[in-house]
């Protein structure tokens, strides 16, 4: 006879999961929405898109546990989101003269990244309570993302406070041979 094995110490977490990354696509359509500035409107459509893929990838790890339980867990890749925050910034340098932040994309900025914070927190959380090495590796990715996405509105809210200083430091981090 097959013996049913509960995981839902390895699934509920993963719901969780799930239910943030939607409640954060939702604040980020929802100031794409709101914000006045067009590269704020990107900014956050670009993050709606983030979401998507990772509830994509929350829910084929979690069918993957439910299907062959902890023993067969894909493997899980490395975050490109460096890369990803590299080329966001690039096109935001490229659209100097097209910027305009205002004070409702400040607020917007400033209310996302509370948000990410507190998923990555939760991310933390479950990477270190988790006991299968594939599970932390997934836990990992996703807090390397939430990371990446933290640094991206902390980049813009950086811009939209003071557009001058940001270009500083994007032309110190470009010459920066490190």
């Amino acid at each position: 006879m097959n013996e049913q094995v509960d995981y839902s110490d390895l699934l509920d977490p993963l719901e969780v999961a799930i239910g943030l990354e939607e409640k954060g696509k939702k604040i980020f359509a929802d100031a794409a929405a709101r914000v006045s500035g067009k590269h704020a409107r990107r900014t956050f459509e670009f993050l709606v898109t983030e979401e998507d893929r990772h509830i994509e990838r929350i829910r084929q790890f979690y069918d993957s546990i439910q299907k062959s339980g902890q023993d067969e867990l894909p493997e899980v890749a490395e975050s490109d989101a460096s890369a990803r925050l590299s080329d966001f910034n690039q096109r935001m340098a490229d659209l100097r003269e097209d910027i305009r932040p205002s004070s409702s994309d400040i607020e917007a900025y400033k209310f996302a990244l509370r948000f990410e914070n507190g998923a990555e927190e939760f991310y933390q959380e479950q990477m270190d309570k988790a006991k299968n090495q594939r599970v932390k590796q997934f836990y990992r990715w996703l807090i390397h993302e939430e990371e990446m996405h933290s640094k991206l509105l902390t980049s813009c809210l950086k811009f939209a406070e003071d557009p001058a200083a940001w270009f500083r430091e994007q032309s110190q981090t470009s010459q920066d041979p490190s």
